[in-house]
């Protein structure tokens, strides 16, 4: 699969799994580089394995990692734990990276392949960025809500 290819599968499905489990309509475009939010945030990270070796990453400010939360549980962000925010990013980093893999599984005719999966791993704290520890290439798109609130989604990705 070419680079836009990959960079068209991510930004597709984060846009599917945010508007069927989030309930919430995001666009997409193409970040170059890395994410870069100055205030706290939170990172959700998940690895995975197989004919393919990746690190999908969900980057975003602790309001709107809040207002995730709210929406899949369907409560007030006020009614939130920091656990329930945390836990809520980490179920999304996880939908997005199984959603990815079994439609790069279906468009690289890699249906007999299994791919592990890690779980979710989360980071919360100010000034850090994360890369994945390999010399994969890194794709980042850019996804902003109606509200105009902006989050990354971040895909290294290599064949095994």
């Amino acid at each position: 699969m070419d680079v836009q290819g990959i960079r068209d599968l991510v930004k597709t499905t984060t846009e599917e799994i945010f508007k069927s489990m989030v309930f919430m309509d995001v666009k997409g475009q193409y970040h170059e580089g890395h994410p870069s939010i100055p205030e706290r945030h939170l990172t959700a990270m998940v690895g995975f394995a197989g004919a393919y070796m990746g690190l999908a990453t969900i980057n975003c400010s602790n309001e709107f990692a809040k207002a995730i939360g709210a929406s899949m549980l369907q409560m007030g962000s006020d009614q939130l734990s920091a656990e329930d925010v945390r836990d809520a990013l980490g179920e999304i980093a996880n939908m997005i990276a199984g959603r990815f893999k079994s439609q790069l599984a279906l468009k690289m005719d890699l249906s007999g392949q299994v791919f592990e999966q890690s779980v979710p791993s989360v980071i919360e704290g100010m000034d850090f960025e994360t890369h994945a520890v390999t010399d994969a290439p890194s794709y980042c798109i850019r996804f902003e809500d109606s509200n105009g609130d902006v989050f990354f989604v971040e895909l290294a990705l290599k064949e095994a």
